[in-house]
């Protein structure tokens, strides 16, 4: 009896010593700005001049090796309508706040990203030189407690056109 009491004693010190380290590291990893990112957001904005609403949800999938990004659109068309836009991006962290990715969306594009990570806003830059290329900007506005979206498009002037901005806020 003594010496299962002991190893009870043994084993719950050893936890005791293993779990506090979690935490810790656990902050650790949560004080990189992508992860201010992850969660549910929902808001509303324009997404090819028509009104409309957006859902965004950030979260790590497959063994945390990438920070998946799921979006949908519903836009309201001119005659009444509804429209809607969907698309996943997978980030993969590459270091010093570069990630590289893949997206896919509702309308059968598949695209490479090439994500900056500078504070609270990751650039992401997709398409393909050939077809058609376009920057996504995720902003964190920590005063409003926002998440701001734009959207545009490099034209063959070299400026970029802007075709969505919406600005969300985190779900509960």
């Amino acid at each position: 009896m003594n010496r299962q009491l002991l190893f009870s004693f043994v084993a719950m010190m050893s936890l005791m010593m293993i779990f506090p380290k979690i935490p810790a590291e656990a902050q650790k990893m949560s004080d990189d700005p992508i992860h201010h990112f992850e969660g549910s957001w929902q808001g509303t904005g324009k997404f090819s001049g028509m009104a409309a609403t957006a859902q965004s949800q950030w979260e790590w999938v497959l063994a945390g090796q990438f920070l998946r990004l799921s979006l949908r659109y519903e836009m309201k068309t001119p005659n009444g309508g509804k429209q809607s836009f969907e698309g996943h991006g997978y980030y993969q962290a590459k270091g010093a706040g570069r990630f590289e990715g893949r997206w896919f969306d509702s309308r059968g594009n598949t695209y490479p990203i090439n994500g900056t990570l500078e504070n609270n806003t990751l650039t992401s830059l997709w398409g393909e030189s050939d077809k058609v290329t376009g920057r996504s900007i995720y902003n964190i506005n920590e005063a409003e407690k926002t998440l701001e979206i734009a959207d545009a498009i490099h034209q063959p002037d070299g400026a970029w056109k802007e075709f969505s901005r919406f600005k969300l806020t985190r779900g509960r």
